[in-house]
């Protein structure tokens, strides 16, 4: 998907003048975070100053906001907050040196897609795995679950006779 023309900027100009720019993006707006898992309630904020070094843009990111994942626990939304901030430097291609404290960010610097770089971040940002900040959370969801499928006759039991089969076979 090519980003849409009001979301390229030349960075080279904005650093030139050492611009800030501010984005508030939800979920619709950022589909790789979708890809990722993030459900609706997602909501990212970005703060990008721009600035040179060496005669290269430079980008400090600063990156905030709540993503909601699915808990690895309960397997429920969980609101994981996210606050960061990056250093880039604009770089052609991939063989360019990067000054030490940078990351590259391998693009056109007069054709920046500056949501692709929030979204880029805000991946990075992202927790390996997912959790509820507290485990009481995730207990008291599950106990919620078990009231409701107590009052169930339909339910399964697969092991409810093993204790009697087994005795049975000594």
């Amino acid at each position: 998907m090519s980003p849409a023309r009001a979301d390229l900027v030349n960075a080279l100009e904005l650093a030139g003048r050492a611009a800030e720019l501010e984005r508030d993006h939800e979920l619709a707006n950022l589909p790789r975070l979708r890809e990722a898992g993030a459900q609706p309630g997602t909501r990212v904020y970005a703060r990008l100053r721009f600035g040179l070094f060496e005669h290269r843009p430079t980008i400090e990111a600063d990156m905030s906001g709540v993503v909601v994942l699915t808990c690895q626990r309960c397997l429920r939304p969980c609101d994981c907050a996210i606050d960061e901030t990056a250093m880039l430097i604009v770089v052609a291609d991939e063989g360019d040196e990067v000054a030490g404290g940078y990351e590259p960010w391998i693009g056109d610097a007069e054709h920046l897609p500056v949501t692709e770089v929030i979204e880029e971040q805000a991946l990075l940002a992202l927790p390996l795995v997912p959790l509820h900040a507290h485990t009481d959370d995730c207990r008291a969801r599950r106990v919620d679950a078990s009231a409701q499928d107590d009052g169930r006759e339909d339910r399964q039991k697969p092991f409810a006779n093993l204790r009697e089969l087994l005795e049975r076979n000594r």
